[in-house]
């Protein structure tokens, strides 16, 4: 077999084999496993059933070649010496921008700035008060590293980093113009970021995926933009190849960037590309055996007029949320043979006439042609778009995760990158290759970028616009994303921040799922009950399977959201605070999630909304850092706030059995700062805490709260 034809056969059989979130393993006895890939540590791998979500340690060894292949990508364990390369090579790079302007690296970090830094990039939260202290009073030398390691294996790490792909992707939590929830796609790209799924994988799978969300959650990613093809084309040059083709959609872009037949050639690719489908069929009761139902279990007359209109009106509502139900079931990825890209009804460039068929044809280099022949035109741009070859792809990426970590790209705009006019060519440069050299693994990419020179100074305190050259003596000054802001304040209010997660949608996508409903009255209406009675909060649920509406702190146990402690209390018990606790925040509708489990976007009234959340219609300048008089009220005396101040909440838990007030004060800046009071604050501290009463330490709170030091990654 000739290496280009083995080529060829190789890539079509990795375009076609099947997806999924959970794989099956084989041992080398030859039996069977079924579920995901967790983590790799001292030659033991952890994997979670599919069956029953169970985590089983399985050693490395008794896996096939395959499996152990698999999970050597996947694993960070390895690539140790590879990130050190890859740092390096960073700060060669940096180390050249800077000698050549005669420039020197900013101030070094202390322990506080690293820790509290390096979680809100990372985990995307501050640390809580056990961690913070904990890593400052530690005198390991090793306690960075360690810490980094722990951080990216987390789930925070997994809720943090989905925060920027939904916002990259556009994520909607129901699908534009259906009842559809997107809770599949969503939990299912969660997944993907935690087991360390490598980003070209990623990419090619939702692009490849077809079939209904309840069938292939990785259709979510098209169906975002159903109906709209042209648009979609749009937002994947500025999501997976840092290009802005979107003038050229309509006419030929004014700065002779791109020719409006070029976007119709890379529009091509997804001409057999659809949507939309026949709704499935729901097996419903015909409408007089659903009228003597309801006319029985209602108990009313049709023989009265006036009941009689009741009765048609209850039959009327059921039809219609079976209608909304049916649309949703229309929605399915699918591919529609030899159906070819046609140039639009008023084309006007000599390149082409009206309604002319197009070819596809790739933005940059070339395709390997030998395999492309074999495939469909999706098949084709999935492989051209991920492939090692296509440098645009890890270009971008590379570009962005610098930008996340450090406040700017090495080159802007990120949505449009143009390397030639980089002032830090030789460092994307750099960055490309690594990320290449890294497999497109993100955690290892993450880790390199945190041990650089660059990332571990003190933030650059000046402005710096896009078309300013910097150099990267430090990142630069960020005030905290909403997402971070909202985060950090779960992580005051309560123990475990990560407790509540939204489910899978199973259930939810059972309900739409008409072609497995029976078709009874009986059936078929508690059906219905159930789809107008769902509510989204009833998906965030924590390990036992309970939802946040109905949680309550386990008697005898650690109660939820509460800290250990070590003295009996007295007066109201922690479980009877924290319940009080619990209700407030139902009473004002906050839930006590991170901002990865709640709805996408939030409310327009919601806190996330408020601090400048997108709101998932655009890529580019979606969100906003900019600070607005709402979000000073909101701080000062929002819903969030108020209930961060009342007694139940973790950070007075903490404070609750301590005896000095000093010893108070001093979790209350831990907590929040990420370190201890200092000088002139000692003085202020002893002289309000003499003369305040039990509210001096909600002031305090809220005081810190509202500081710029909380706010910014310093």
């Amino acid at each position: 077999m000739s290496l280009r034809l083995f080529s060829a056969l190789g890539l079509i059989s990795l375009l076609s084999l099947p997806m999924v979130s959970g794989r099956t393993w084989i041992n080398s006895s030859g039996q069977p496993i079924k579920g995901s890939f967790m983590d790799l540590s001292s030659g033991v791998v952890k994997i979670r059933l599919d069956e029953d979500s169970k985590v089983v340690s399985v050693p490395l060894k008794v896996l096939s070649k395959v499996d152990q292949e698999f999970v050597r990508k996947r694993a960070m364990t390895g690539k140790a010496d590879l990130v050190a390369l890859a740092v390096k090579r960073i700060d060669a790079a940096i180390d050249a921008g800077l000698e050549k302007k005669n420039l020197k690296y900013n101030e070094g970090l202390n322990d506080h700035m690293y820790l509290r830094r390096v979680y809100l990039d990372i985990a995307g939260r501050i640390p809580d008060y056990d961690e913070a202290r904990d890593f400052l009073n530690s005198r390991n030398k090793n306690k960075r590293q360690e810490l980094v390691v722990q951080l990216l294996k987390s789930w925070d790490y997994a809720s943090h980093n989905y925060n920027y792909l939904a916002e990259l992707l556009r994520i909607q939590t129901t699908f534009p113009g259906t009842v559809l929830r997107n809770d599949a796609f969503i939990h299912w790209l969660k997944e993907q970021i935690h087991t360390n799924t490598p980003w070209d994988e990623l990419v090619r799978e939702i692009v490849m995926a077809e079939g209904r969300i309840w069938d292939n959650p990785a259709v979510g990613y098209h169906l975002r933009d159903n109906g709209m093809k042209l648009d979609h084309v749009a937002f994947m040059g500025k999501i997976f190849l840092g290009t802005n083709i979107t003038c050229a959609q309509c006419h030929d872009d004014p700065d002779g960037e791109w020719t409006q037949y070029q976007y119709y050639e890379f529009s091509a690719y997804l001409a057999d590309l659809e949507t939309k489908g026949k709704a499935q069929q729901v097996k419903m009761p015909k409408k007089k055996e659903l009228e003597t139902y309801i006319a029985t279990t209602q108990k009313l007359d049709p023989g009265n007029e006036e009941q009689k209109r009741r009765i048609n009106n209850i039959v009327g509502n059921y039809q219609r949320a079976l209608r909304d139900m049916s649309r949703a079931s229309e929605l399915r990825v699918h591919t529609v043979a030899n159906r070819a890209m046609r140039l639009p009804d008023n084309y006007q460039y000599e390149d082409g006439f009206p309604r002319d068929k197009v070819s596809p044809w790739i933005l940059f280099g070339k395709e390997n042609g030998s395999a492309a022949a074999a495939l469909n035109p999706r098949q084709r741009l999935a492989a051209w778009l991920t492939s090692r070859e296509n440098e645009r792809f890890a270009m971008n990426i590379a570009n962005r995760m610098w930008a996340r970590y450090m406040g700017r790209g090495a080159a802007e705009p990120i949505h449009n990158i143009d390397p030639e006019k980089s002032l830090n060519a030789d460092l994307l440069k750099v960055l490309t290759e690594e990320m290449i050299s890294l497999n497109f693994d993100l955690k290892a990419f993450a880790w390199a970028i945190v041990n650089t020179k660059a990332y571990n100074r003190l933030a650059s305190r000046k402005e710096v616009n896009i078309t300013d050259p910097y150099y990267f003596p430090g990142p630069l000054l960020r005030r905290m994303t909403s997402e971070q802001v909202w985060d950090s304040l779960i992580t005051l209010m309560v123990e475990d921040p990560n407790q509540f997660k939204l489910d899978s949608g199973k259930r939810y996508n059972q309900l739409i799922n008409s072609s497995q409903s029976p078709g009874s009255p009986k059936d078929f209406v508690a059906r219905v009950d159930e789809f107008n009675k769902f509510k989204p909060e009833q998906g965030l649920v924590n390990a036992a399977g309970i939802s946040i509406l109905k949680a309550k702190p386990p008697k005898g146990e650690k109660p939820f959201g509460q800290t250990a402690l070590s003295k009996k209390p007295t007066g109201p018990t922690d479980e009877e605070m924290m319940m009080a606790f619990m209700e407030a925040a139902r009473k004002r509708k906050l839930l006590l999630a991170r901002a990865s489990e709640l709805p996408q976007p939030s409310d327009p009234a919601h806190f996330l909304s408020k601090f400048g959340q997108s709101d998932r219609t655009f890529v580019i300048n979606a969100s906003s850092l900019k600070g607005s008089v709402p979000q000073v009220m909101e701080l000062m005396n929002g819903y969030a706030t108020e209930i961060l101040t009342q007694p139940g909440s973790r950070i007075f838990l903490e404070m609750k059995n301590l005896r000095s007030n000093f010893e108070k004060a001093d979790v209350a800046f831990i907590s929040i700062l990420s370190r201890r009071a200092v000088g002139s604050e000692q003085h202020l501290l002893d002289r309000e805490l003499r003369s305040g009463g039990p509210e001096v330490f909600s002031d305090l709170i809220w005081a810190l709260l509202n500081t710029p030091e909380f706010l910014f990654i310093k």
